[in-house]
């Protein structure tokens, strides 16, 4: 796709998400004006359009059930059955050969999809300012705050692309004419993190500290801010904002109730997106979480049609003495000894046919992106990093005890390894681990990965996805491809 073609698409997706998302849209233009025109003049828009941003969000995450490959999949955690053929290189089985992606090119190696979301961000972070404050219900306050929430959105976004392809195009203003888009460099992790920090600052100024658990907030951005220092290795700012949001009035599940973190606005959850069952809405969805299920969960799916666990996690990471009471709440065995899937996505929702004879179902659960065992665990490393083995040690243990596993009485040498597959054994299947790999420098320490990354491949950042330079390339020679994909 062109670089005009890119940002074509961008603008016609933002059309396109708002006039969906908000039905009465067209209501709003006169016979002489343009549609655009008249949408950024109404204060009542702002809300709607930050619903779209959301709605691009939750799209652009599930295309192809991509979340899943670039966190979980590409980190090992799980084995494709047989109806995923086109999946299998991009596994533990096939050494993570994210250069073979037949038919998944689209979603894997073309971050477009993105770059509609980030420029719908831009649009209401410019948009916005112009309105007078007295059109909002509350003002000033509310003003900021929907300009605060859109800033979350393009921090995220932002972040999300830099940890899955490296070095990103940094788009910080909205393109108004596609058809004169000078060529994009991309920008150094250093540019984009900067950008990404100030966006979450204005963020924790202007959010709310309270609200749905799948809106940005306060507590929201403080995590992401986190993530984002650590993903720097700047461990002590890291530490600062993971404990803002450990001390914010988050608690954790207990381990009876550890399957309603994804029922939906959980008191751990920090922050979520919408994908539950609704008879009125569109954002629930049969094809993404029910990659990780088969019979009886969902009724008639065969085994070659969902992803299970891979042996090395289950004899390495989840041995005899680290299962305890979390695995038996996340993890069911098929017919198979050996076989486990996945059950923290298992809400099934068998709903009327919309053709005689059609079948149709949901898996109701939210996407729990942000939570406070995340934190904890981002806050353990950040203080082993910090030279405080002892506060890293005690953060490990709290989420040790609630999993039903025994706490651990020392922090030897190897306590970062720990951390790392506690938080593995914590967050599998929330599409983490392979950013985590990468953040910890892990590749090298752990056997399963030490095998398949070489020297070299880790010297070139192999752990990055390529580039469609098919699609991405023309008429912007100043992009590049990811130095091992070059080479492939």
């Amino acid at each position: 796709m062109k670089i005009k073609s890119l940002i074509t698409y961008i603008c016609c997706a933002f059309i396109i998400v708002n006039f969906s998302a908000c039905k009465k849209y067209i209501d709003l233009e006169p016979e002489n004006s343009t549609y655009d025109e008249v949408f950024w003049t109404d204060a009542n828009n702002i809300p709607k359009a930050n619903a779209g941003a959301y709605s691009m969000l939750r799209d652009a995450l599930r295309a192809d059930r991509s979340f899943f490959i670039f966190g979980d999949l590409a980190g090992g955690n799980f084995v494709t059955g047989g109806d995923y053929w086109n999946y299998k290189d991009l596994s533990k089985g096939g050494n993570f050969k994210f250069g073979y992606a037949p038919y998944l090119e689209g979603s894997l190696w073309n971050w477009t999809r993105f770059y509609a979301i980030v420029n719908q961000c831009n649009l209401i972070i410019e948009k916005t300012p112009a309105l007078p404050a007295d059109d909002f219900p509350n003002g000033e306050t509310e003003k900021n705050q929907l300009i605060a929430e859109a800033r979350f959105i393009r921090a995220y976004t932002n972040f999300y692309m830099q940890r899955v392809w490296g070095d990103i195009l940094l788009i910080k203003e909205s393109y108004k004419d596609p058809q004169n888009i000078p060529p994009i460099a991309r920008s150094p992790l250093e540019e984009t993190m900067a950008f990404c920090i100030d966006d979450l600052l204005f963020g924790i100024d202007n959010l709310p500290t309270t609200g749905s658990k799948a809106k940005a907030s306060k507590g929201a951005a403080q995590a992401l801010l986190a993530h984002v220092y650590a993903w720097k290795h700047d461990y002590v700012n890291a530490e600062k904002y993971a404990n803002d949001v450990l001390s914010a009035g988050y608690s954790l599940e207990s381990t009876a109730d550890y399957r309603k973190i994804w029922a939906g606005n959980s008191k751990e959850s920090i922050w979520e997106l919408s994908m539950l069952y609704n008879t009125s809405g569109e954002e629930h969805s049969q094809g993404f979480f029910n990659a990780f299920l088969a019979d009886p969960a969902v009724p008639g799916k065969s085994v070659a049609s969902a992803w299970t666990f891979d042996q090395d996690v289950l004899e390495d990471v989840f041995t005899t003495s680290e299962r305890g009471a979390r695995f038996d709440s996340i993890a069911t065995r098929g017919a198979n000894d050996q076989t486990y899937f996945l059950r923290k996505y298992d809400n099934f929702v068998e709903y009327p046919p919309k053709v005689p004879g059609g079948s149709y179902y949901a898996i109701s659960n939210n996407l729990v992106l942000l939570r406070l065992a995340d934190l904890r665990l981002l806050h353990a490393e950040a203080a082993l990093k910090n030279g405080k083995p002892q506060v890293a040690l005690a953060d490990l243990n709290i989420i040790r005890k609630r999993a039903g596993i025994s706490e651990l009485t020392s922090a030897g040498s190897d306590l970062m390894i720990q951390i790392f597959n506690e938080r593995r054994r914590e967050l599998i299947g929330e599409g983490s681990t392979q950013f985590d790999l990468i953040r910890m420098e892990m590749f090298n320490k752990i056997a399963e990965f030490s095998a398949i990354y070489s020297a070299d491949r880790l010297a070139n950042q192999g752990y990055f996805w390529p580039l469609n330079m098919r699609a991405l390339l023309p008429q912007n020679e100043l992009l590049t491809q990811n130095p091992w994909w070059i080479k492939q």
